[in-house]
């Protein structure tokens, strides 16, 4: 991102290939997530719990012509801004945005870690802006084969 003010992609928080092969649902890719962005200082400890709980309750998954499920929690439980992602093996089930029964089969998951409220609507509408690209799973997943070019790919990509 251009606003050094603004959340950016960590190659430390990006999981893709064999570090992502173990995830098989959203609970385990939450978990995952959230539990490396506690051991790395950008969350609380109280983080995971608290994404869990959020992600219960209000569902991220978007039906994009990628599908993305683009979880948070409460700024409270933000040390340092940031954004994590996960590319999973298979698409994982996410309850969509929105709707108590319908779900999304999630192929990116792009975790906020947000401690300025107030930052987050905007955040949230550039990252839709740039996931809707027509040529986003080219420019984005196809074979990202590490965490340091998903995180490159990911930054060219809101770059323009």
């Amino acid at each position: 991102m251009t606003d050094a003010s603004q959340p950016v992609l960590e190659a430390s928080l990006c999981f893709v290939g064999s570090s992502a092969a173990g995830i098989r649902d959203a609970t385990s890719a939450l978990r995952l997530l959230g539990r490396a962005a506690t051991e790395q200082g950008f969350a609380a400890p109280t983080y995971v719990d608290a994404l869990l709980a959020r992600e219960e309750a209000y569902p991220t998954g978007l039906p994009l012509p990628v599908p993305v499920a683009i979880p948070h929690a409460d700024a409270t439980h933000v040390r340092v801004p940031a954004l994590a992602a996960l590319v999973p093996p298979a698409p994982l089930t996410f309850g969509e945005m929105g709707s108590k029964d319908r779900t999304v089969e999630a192929e990116l998951v792009l975790l906020l870690l947000v401690d300025d409220p107030q930052q987050q609507v905007g955040l949230l509408g550039r990252l839709i802006t740039a996931l809707q690209r027509p040529d986003l799973r080219e420019r984005l997943l196809a074979d990202p084969d590490t965490p340091t070019a998903l995180a490159a790919r990911f930054t060219t990509l809101l770059e323009g």
